[in-house]
């Protein structure tokens, strides 16, 4: 069993943020500027200094990042990749770790199919980078992704590239899709693709999309564990109620990989808009962490033995195993000592 976090490659300057957010936009902006909203609220998330406010051009801290994980057990990242009618604003980070000679990593994608909204506005105004979905963009987005999947580092399932897809109901055309990039995979001579959805709002069989299994986004949702009165701002999600409503999912009649999370506060991003996780603990998260590992081992077959984690690195959403001031390497070091207890006693072993 490896463990894969997902991992957010906004943090470098690009032209389309600087149009709408300002000169020298990054993700760090929305982070330091963030400030407690309610008694008790820990606000802002301060970055260890060991790696600090970084640049994701910059092949040091690509390096260094990287090899942080990998001793801590996350042997695995699975990187947003944004493809817009062709435009890829964030690839320049995932350029460079593709090439990278002293990275070990594996890794996979995760296409977040989206268009994008000023984070100040809403989806509700009109998009400044609109998605386009055709059977054109979908075979040119299957080609620009050759030399990824061609890397000996990227994440194979029964030979075949693993690719996710972020929300694939919210996808209008996704089997059209899944049909284009399986056949275009086995014209370049690969064995074919594992695709795979991922549940961020709903769940459903992943043949339903043409998929060929799901990963769990983390944290699921639910009415119930709110805690805010109506009107409240921001949201308040009780993290021991949402691990206990996850805990208690049955296993489904596909294949599903699980995903734990440390925390949640997406308010750097979203204001007294957002959603913040309270009653959050390095105990709960090690307990999901063993459960959802624990499951993996128990249901999965030996080509998915893999653990999702939300996040490396989402700092604008307050939830990162990344380590910050407050707290150190204690949510990143639970991630270790549980996947070594469990290979310490695993008869795979």
């Amino acid at each position: 069993m490896k463990a894969v976090a997902f991992y957010l490659p906004q943090f470098h300057v690009i032209p389309e943020n600087e149009r709408i957010y300002g000169k020298g936009f990054t993700e760090w902006r929305n982070v330091t500027q963030a400030v407690p909203l309610f008694e008790g609220h820990y606000q802002p998330h301060i970055p260890h200094k060991l790696l600090g406010y970084y640049d994701l051009t910059d092949e040091k801290t690509l390096v260094l990042q990287h090899e942080l994980a990998y001793a801590n057990g996350i042997t695995g990242f699975c990187y947003y990749y944004y493809n817009l009618a062709g435009l890829r604003p964030l690839e320049k980070p995932l350029k460079i770790i593709n090439n990278s000679k002293y990275i070990q990593n594996n890794f996979c994608f995760c296409w977040d199919h989206s268009s994008w909204y000023d984070n100040k506005k809403g989806p509700t105004a009109p998009p400044f980078i609109q998605q386009v979905y055709s059977a054109k963009e979908a075979r040119a987005m299957l080609l620009g992704l050759e030399s990824y999947f061609a890397n000996p580092r990227y994440i194979h399932m029964e030979d075949k590239p693993l690719l996710l897809v972020f929300a694939p109901e919210r996808h209008p055309e996704i089997r059209l899709y899944c049909d284009i990039w399986r056949e275009e995979a086995r014209r370049i001579g690969f064995a074919g693709l594992c695709l795979a959805g991922v549940e961020a709002f709903v769940g459903c069989h992943p043949a339903v999309y043409g998929l060929d299994c799901m990963v769990e986004f983390a944290p699921s949702w639910r009415k119930e564990n709110e805690l805010s009165a109506a009107g409240e701002e921001p949201r308040r999600i009780d993290y021991i109620k949402t691990l206990r409503f996850m805990l208690a999912k049955e296993v489904p009649d596909y294949p599903r990989m699980r995903c734990a999370f440390p925390s949640w506060d997406n308010t750097p991003r979203r204001g007294k808009s957002g959603i913040v996780a309270v009653n959050t603990s390095s105990e709960a998260f090690a307990v999901m962490t063993r459960y959802m590992a624990e499951y993996t081992q128990a249901n999965l077959p030996a080509s998915m033995q893999y653990l999702f984690f939300n996040a490396w690195n989402e700092w604008g959403e307050g939830c990162h195993l990344e380590p910050d001031e407050r707290y150190g390497f204690t949510f990143l070091h639970i991630v270790r000592d549980t996947l070594q207890q469990l290979a310490a006693v695993s008869p795979n072993t």
